[in-house]
């Protein structure tokens, strides 16, 4: 079968709800996270369902947008799913797109500091999911970054020092790179400064990104990831009496965060309908640059992203530029 692989980033706008299944403790609306590491996503269905949504927005026709998400679900008369592009019974649950969504998994998280502002957390394991992002677009991804327990490392030396840098909750010790070693990290900064966060409108903070993203060891991370999220309290009053009727607290992933999801185009699924090259077209023409809507809430002005399509030759040319 022919495959297109394509790595889809997704930049926090404004903070961001993707919605679990459960409460969690004192939250009534939790974010998404993996169950054994705690790190923060978006499902691979709750993705797609946002890029179905997007292309019927932008103006889809029906069967493009079932030769590529696949066909819509209806409920018959007995109320069971059956499929169709129509919503006809054909026998079968669904007819297949030719796209396959991945999770969007964590890339960098920004959490607060007492210089600059913020800074982005990330860790060997979340680079290292990337770099087999990488591996099935079929290019090297940059080295891999190795820590020791307690360890952190910094793409630039404005971070090093012999005080300890305070990232949220936790003061971290980021030990300086010697002048002739190589730096991993400022390499993964250098290259998602330039195709994730690609644009003029995300120029100020591709240019922050190049030199304020920091790893750090699972131990940090795992407190950073409960810490740093964002919560609201949200309180619903009585239409007449404008007394409290509900009190809920939801959390979000804070805005700047950056997120990433393997898409992948089969040709020949329905041979049919038009090939691939036409189908990454329109995505290209859909994603490349254009906000995206994901999650709930978005009422209030939440859940708003801005995505980048980036294949194996562009990857391949930011990273030897």
């Amino acid at each position: 079968m022919t495959t297109t692989s394509l790595l889809l980033y997704l930049y926090a706008e404004s903070p961001v709800h993707a919605g679990a299944v459960a409460a969690d403790g004192v939250l009534d609306l939790p974010i998404q996270r993996e169950a054994a590491t705690g790190y923060p996503l978006v499902w691979g269905q709750s993705l797609k369902g946002a890029l179905r949504q997007a292309a019927g927005e932008a103006g889809w026709g029906r069967e493009e947008v079932a030769a590529v998400f696949g066909s819509d679900i209806a409920d018959n008369e007995d109320g069971q799913q059956v499929g169709g592009d129509n919503g006809e019974d054909t026998g079968e649950a669904t007819t297949p797109g030719s796209l396959m969504v991945g999770d969007a998994q964590l890339v960098a998280l920004p959490v607060p500091t007492l210089r600059r502002s913020f800074a982005w957390a990330t860790t060997p394991l979340a680079l290292a999911r990337l770099a087999r992002k990488h591996a099935l677009m079929e290019i090297d991804p940059p080295a891999p970054v190795e820590l020791e327990d307690a360890e952190a490392a910094a793409a630039d030396a404005f971070w090093c020092g012999p005080r300890g840098e305070v990232l949220g909750p936790c003061v971290v010790d980021i030990p300086p790179v010697e002048a002739d070693a190589a730096n991993p990290v400022q390499a993964w900064a250098a290259l998602l400064s330039r195709t994730a966060l690609a644009g003029d409108h995300l120029a100020p903070f591709a240019k922050k990104f190049s030199t304020d993203l920091v790893a750090l060891d699972e131990t940090v991370m795992r407190t950073l990831l409960r810490e740093c999220t964002e919560f609201a309290v949200r309180v619903q009053l009585g239409r007449e009496t404008k007394t409290v009727q509900q009190m809920f607290t939801s959390e979000y992933l804070p805005a700047e965060t950056l997120l990433a999801a393997l898409i992948t185009l089969r040709a020949d699924t329905l041979p049919a309908r038009p090939d691939a090259s036409a189908h990454l077209q329109r995505l290209r023409t859909l994603l490349n640059g254009k906000p995206l809507r994901i999650g709930g809430q978005e009422s209030i002005g939440k859940g708003l992203m801005w995505a980048r399509l980036v294949d194996a030759a562009t990857t391949q040319e930011h990273r030897n530029g």
